[in-house]
């Protein structure tokens, strides 16, 4: 090769580096404007409930995603997605869990828009195969502190120990029974994180249980990080604009 051809070459890749820096600035400059020191200051949040042993202080990390494999079999996993708190019904937690409720509208704020976030959403669709009375389990983690926002787990009808075992736990829950409304549901309230049993039916009749643990003080958390993020980049944008003029 030439040196004329060599130093096309040498140009080539210098531009090819550039341009793969530029692009990286590009897409930090694009991200949430969170530090790592952001990240790292959150405080130790007070203990609660669990569920296979991840409470509100455990980090979801790969070690963690294989040993629940192996407990509840195949997952799927997503890194963007929208945060609901929905359970039993759109009127439910505005009813029975005011603090719930405005704290799901603001995740969700403006309404009818879909409204995603950094999250590590880890989906179990077939855990009856292994043996586990679970029809479905979600667990939903930070994407800031790795730590658990909200589990979400469907229990089928030969499923009744493991409410048993909640009730062994936690103790006698309160509860809320609404015939009218055909409503029938446990709950358990711990350092402001919160898990409910609601009752409900199957396609075919069977009892059903549907299970929410609100790791409440973990979503406040969330919201404070998204806010400051949105505060960064507002003012990085009004300094922008008083430089131009």
């Amino acid at each position: 090769m030439g040196i004329s051809n060599r130093n096309k070459w040498i140009a080539a890749i210098a531009f090819i580096l550039i341009m793969g820096t530029l692009a990286a600035l590009i897409i930090e400059k694009d991200s949430p404007p969170i530090s790592q020191t952001d990240v790292n200051i959150l405080k130790e949040l007070p203990e609660s409930f669990t569920f296979f042993e991840l409470g509100p202080n455990t980090r979801y990390n790969d070690t963690i995603r294989s040993r629940l494999s192996r407990s509840l079999g195949s997952d799927a996993i997503s890194y963007k997605s929208q945060i609901d708190l929905t359970i039993n019904s759109s009127d439910f937690l505005q009813t029975f869990f005011p603090e719930i409720y405005k704290l799901n509208l603001i995740l969700n704020y403006p309404p009818r828009e879909r409204v995603e976030y950094d999250v590590i959403k880890l989906m179990y669709r077939y855990s009856k195969k292994i043996d586990v009375p679970f029809k479905y389990v979600e667990l939903v983690f930070s994407g800031y502190s790795h730590k658990p926002l909200y589990f979400k787990i469907i229990v089928s009808h030969d499923g009744s120990n493991v409410i048993d075992s909640l009730h062994q736990k936690y103790g006698t829950p309160q509860k809320i029974e609404e015939s009218a409304q055909n409503i029938s549901s446990s709950y358990w309230i711990k350092n402001k994180d919160t898990l409910i049993v609601d009752n409900q039916k199957d396609r075919f009749g069977n009892p059903e249980y549907h299970i929410m643990i609100y790791f409440v003080n973990s979503i406040e958390e969330l919201i404070d990080i998204v806010k400051k993020g949105v505060q960064k980049r507002e003012e990085k944008i009004r300094k922008a604009g008083d430089k131009a003029f």
